[in-house]
């Protein structure tokens, strides 16, 4: 704490703990988020850079509000000394730059990441509109906020003669904006699960997954509620309801924009939903038996194909081995533009595929052979069908 400010009452606290909270809390879900690619084989995307480089504006924004409580933000303005009360406002000017760019970009990552998953050409389309937009109101509203004032000294110092924006209306129009994009985010994955050939279960530990995102919603509602009482208080340092707020929904948002890529979290959370029983099902589905024998190849010559098949044998691609297929994980998976493989049925398909390959080994004349391996596209039911 800095010298020359009067005692008094201190509300810094109330800015200290949720920000030094989060500082261990965040990094731990984009740790996962991150672990998880790596593990997975499918790299980092722009999805995760953006959701890194608003996690880095993240604590940007804790940084200045933790430094500007050293100087006095949380202490009466009237207790402040000159200087400090000129650099705590200062500080807590450049803060609002910062959050207005963070919470964007994570709306952005998320947008990013559905179009990994999903490939209907309407969703795609929609998930493009609704980023440009995010995009343009990211430079818009960080804008009005370096140039709230002109000059823009004014900003923090008001015996600086100039004119200034209405920060309330300038503040609620960037709350109502966020809120309506919440919104529309959220809802806009579910028509796609709910129309896919996934299993039911996993229908619903995707929706559980996306509907996290509600979270970030109420906070930022409860959030609006503070503005009007934050934005015209003559103690602005004191009266930091709204400044706590923004600790919050930043970092919420965030961790709500890793948590599909994070299982291990959501099992200990929903373990009912997300346990997975994956390794039964691929012994099923791997292990030869007698239902092999009903399986119908769909290709080679009428020679081959009136063989006798002894055994069918499976195996995921090479970037999906040694991977639960029957988590989020798997189902979360990126599907690359350039390396997308034609779904048989594209009109049917309902954006989220499995693609499983299969080698069939038949007797001929007393011999071994096989015929070539051949990839499916769709739901795979394991009793020797596809």
């Amino acid at each position: 704490m800095v010298e020359g400010n009067l005692p008094g009452d201190s509300k810094a606290y109330q800015i200290r703990v949720p920000c030094i909270v989060f500082l261990v809390v965040t990094p731990l879900f984009l740790g996962a988020r991150i672990s998880s690619r790596l593990r997975s084989r499918s790299g980092l995307g722009w999805d995760d850079w953006t959701i890194i480089v608003s996690w880095i504006f993240a604590q940007t924004v804790s940084g200045l509000l933790l430094a500007s409580c050293e100087y006095g933000f949380g202490q009466h303005i009237a207790n402040l000394s000159t200087q400090n009360r000129l650099t705590t406002l200062k500080l807590f000017y450049i803060a609002q730059a910062f959050y207005k760019v963070t919470l964007n970009l994570t709306k952005a990552s998320i947008l990013l990441l559905y179009l990994r998953i999903f490939v209907q050409k309407w969703f795609r389309v929609s998930c493009y509109v609704m980023l440009s937009l995010i995009i343009c109101f990211m430079i818009a509203t960080t804008g009005s906020s370096i140039w709230q004032c002109t000059p823009i000294a004014r900003a923090w110092d008001k015996t600086i003669p100039g004119t200034c924006i209405s920060i309330t209306a300038n503040w609620y129009a960037n709350a109502g904006f966020s809120i309506a994009t919440d919104v529309v985010i959220l809802v806009l994955p579910m028509q796609p699960i709910f129309q896919s050939k996934l299993p039911t279960r996993q229908k619903w530990a995707l929706t559980i997954v996306f509907a996290l995102g509600i979270f970030v919603t109420v906070t930022s509602i409860l959030r609006m509620q503070t503005l009007n009482f934050s934005s015209t208080s003559p103690d602005t340092t004191y009266d930091i309801t709204s400044s706590i707020w923004t600790v919050i929904e930043e970092n919420v948002a965030i961790l709500c924009a890793c948590l599909p890529m994070c299982k291990g979290p959501l099992s200990l959370l929903f373990p009912s939903v997300f346990k997975s029983n994956s390794r039964n099902m691929s012994k099923k589905s791997y292990t030869g038996n007698s239902s092999a024998s009903n399986w119908t190849p769909m290709r080679g010559d009428r020679e081959k194909l009136s063989t006798r098949v002894t055994s069918v044998q499976g195996r995921l691609q090479l970037r999906d081995r040694d991977r639960d297929d029957t988590s989020e994980e798997y189902i979360l998976d990126d599907i690359e533009p350039g390396n997308r493989t034609k779904p048989l049925d594209e009109e049917n398909t309902g954006g989220i595929r499995k693609i499983m390959e299969y080698e069939i080994k038949i007797d001929e004349q007393g011999g071994r052979s096989s015929l070539p391996p051949e990839r499916v596209g769709g739901s795979v039911i394991f009793d020797g069908r596809v």
